[in-house]
């Protein structure tokens, strides 16, 4: 007889998991471990999650969209396209890359440490690139269009690579010259449009 799930069971386990992400990591956070912190037992864990993986992204889909979100706001806001490119280039990188909660982290840890069988959905992923490639064709509308897809395809990669920085030198601010360099990089194909 198959389980009925109770969407409160869920958030539970949901809010759990980011607690011990944030406290532990990613790696040092078990199952086990989130079923107690959850109030639930470990097999029950696994009829709303086949994975830690899973959970890992239930934890950060809804955050990072949140995000990218709150960024396309500020974004918009901006009068220049190099003021656009630069708000959408920090926000990324120093801002959602680099964040504080161990969100970010537990993604990179969690993909990291990946198996080839665990479920992943490159969806967020997808999303995530479309709604950075739509900031940067707002900030360069005579762009070409290939152009513009490879430079939202570089920053989401400038993204991972921050991200995983930040894994390794946890407390420390994002490297300057990175971001300056993917700005250059903006603002000289905003220079050659016109």
């Amino acid at each position: 007889m198959a389980r009925v799930k109770s969407p409160k069971m869920r958030d539970s386990i949901v809010l759990a998991a980011d607690q011990l992400f944030a406290e532990l990591g990613y790696v040092g956070t078990t199952i086990s471990r989130i079923a107690k912190n959850a109030g639930t037992a470990t097999s029950n864990v696994y009829v709303y999650f086949p994975s830690k993986m899973e959970i890992a992204f239930a934890v950060f889909d809804p955050w990072l969209r949140e995000q990218i979100k709150a960024l396309e706001a500020r974004v918009a806001e901006q009068v220049t396209p190099r003021q656009q490119l630069e708000v959408l280039v920090r926000g990324l990188l120093q801002g959602i890359a680099a964040e504080g909660t161990g969100r970010t982290l537990t993604l990179v840890q969690a993909l990291a440490t990946a198996k080839e069988t665990d479920a992943y959905s490159s969806e967020l992923l997808r999303w995530t690139e479309g709604r950075i490639l739509a900031m940067i064709c707002r900030a360069l509308p005579r762009g070409e269009p290939a152009t513009l897809k490879s430079l939202a395809h570089v920053l989401m990669l400038s993204f991972d690579g921050i991200a995983l920085r930040q894994n390794l030198r946890r407390g420390s601010k994002p490297d300057e010259e990175a971001v300056h360099s993917i700005l250059t990089l903006l603002f000289e194909v905003l220079d050659a449009r016109r």
